[in-house]
């Protein structure tokens, strides 16, 4: 998810369809992976908060301009687990916690 979304928003110049392609197929099997797997528990590991969530998460909260993905129209149990995670006392979002300007997506 890291490269698609670095290619398709930071990118110098429009990302090659192919690779967009290419990347977004191997993005939907792994976020349809841990949608499958979100189904049945609220965590990666059981019932609690944990490193692997943390783990898994990052690019998650990221807006959709960015990344082309809405996660509660796609992966709803992703997207459900994204909001318990947003719950947790202390999180932030990314562009509140993260220092510099806010750059718009290109692509």
């Amino acid at each position: 998810f890291a490269t698609y979304r670095f290619l398709k928003s930071f990118g110098p110049t429009a990302p090659d369809p192919v690779i967009m392609k290419w990347l977004g197929a191997r993005l939907h099997a792994a976020f349809s992976v841990v949608d499958k797997h979100l189904s049945t528990q609220h965590y990666i590991v059981g019932n609690a908060l944990t490193i692997a969530d943390f783990s898994l998460c990052g690019y998650l909260f990221f807006p959709v301009e960015e990344s082309g993905i809405n996660l509660a129209e796609t992966y709803p149990h992703l997207f459900a687990w994204t909001q318990r995670l947003k719950a947790t006392p202390g999180w932030k979002d990314p562009y509140v916690m993260l220092p510099g300007e806010r750059i718009g997506a290109k692509w």
